[in-house]
């Protein structure tokens, strides 16, 4: 026969295991019946990627990247340039911040391009010639850029102009290398190339017809390289007003001494006076000029006393002076 005190010892651990057993029913009850959270939508490519920052992102390549569209995946290209990503790398960039993408298009590579505005040689020359005129105490330059210049983009929304961090010029050559920034925050990008320093020198500002009498407003100065300067250009305003074009001349065009010559003074088949000086003695003649010529000129003329070609340099109007005693012979 049970004990009284064993049975309720039996009573009172069937109790314990029986509010036990409520209780995982009770939880299990919970946990089964509350309603699951439901999972995020699957990632959707873009059908085009285009990126304006140095940082790809999840919102870049996705169109439901939601509160992960910040997270970073990799490094954008160049401005100007394209990168293409593995499906991989992006499926792993999605699982890393908790989404998927199961690439059911089966997409090879996945195409970014980062637009860009191209830095063309004129403008980079400009820059260039600004900053050596800016360290060389005025003086204007001409450059050729050899290297480094190909390729050279700035993002379209940049907020800043490109400069040129420094230049180091080569006298005794022309070479120069130059350190250029793109825009702010970019990596310097090396020049290379030859610069030649220029002068000024006057030139016509219209055509001018052959005889023309050249006036000051018909001056135009240039620029030239100055070793191209030699010794025939004309340099100075004053080799120009007052003279007659030889030919017919260019606008903004090099001249040289022999485009211009001295207005005709005496005319083709003009009669003009000879002068022949000698100490304590003066001596004339006549003679007919056998071309225009200006004062200055030395021309051929025939005298008129002895029919002889002589040789006379022009003084004036109807006046020269014999280039040698042969004037007189005859």
């Amino acid at each position: 026969m049970i004990k009284h005190a064993d049975y309720m010892n039996f009573r009172r651990k069937l109790g314990i295991f029986a509010l036990g057993l409520l209780l995982l029913v009770v939880s299990a009850s919970l946990v089964l019946g509350a309603p699951a959270e439901p999972a995020a939508d699957p990632l959707q490519l873009r059908g085009e990627i285009i990126v304006d920052s140095h940082q790809i992102t999840l919102g870049d390549l996705f169109l439901n990247a939601d509160d992960m569209a910040d997270k970073i995946v990799a490094t954008a290209p160049e401005p100007g340039r394209r990168l293409a990503l593995h499906p991989a790398t992006i499926i792993r960039a999605a699982l890393a911040n908790g989404r998927q993408w199961y690439n059911s298009d089966n997409v090879q590579r996945v195409l970014i391009q980062r637009p860009g505005r191209r830095l063309g040689a004129l403008e980079l020359s400009n820059l260039l010639t600004r900053k050596l005129t800016e360290d060389g105490d005025g003086m204007d330059y001409e450059l050729a850029i050899s290297g480094g210049a190909a390729g050279l983009f700035v993002p379209q929304t940049a907020m800043s102009d490109p400069y040129v961090e420094h230049i180091e010029l080569n006298p005794a050559n022309g070479s120069f290398t130059a350190q250029i920034v793109p825009y702010d925050g970019a990596k310097p990008v090396t020049l290379r190339g030859r610069a030649w320093q220029l002068t000024q020198i006057p030139a016509l500002n219209r055509r001018v017809s052959s005889g023309e009498i050249i006036n000051a407003n018909d001056i135009h100065w240039i620029s030239i390289r100055a070793n191209r300067l030699g010794t025939s250009l004309l340099r100075e305003e004053d080799q120009l007003v007052g003279k007659a074009a030889r030919r017919s001349l260019g606008a903004a065009k090099a001249l040289r001494k022999h485009d211009v010559k001295t207005p005709d003074t005496v005319k083709k088949g003009e009669l003009v006076t000879i002068s022949y000086n000698v100490p304590g003695l003066r001596l004339t003649s006549r003679a007919k000029v056998l071309v225009n010529a200006g004062t200055g000129d030395t021309v051929r003329a025939v005298n008129v006393s002895s029919n002889r070609t002589i040789e006379i340099t022009i003084t004036g109007p109807g006046q020269a002076v014999a280039a040698s005693t042969q004037t007189f012979g005859g």
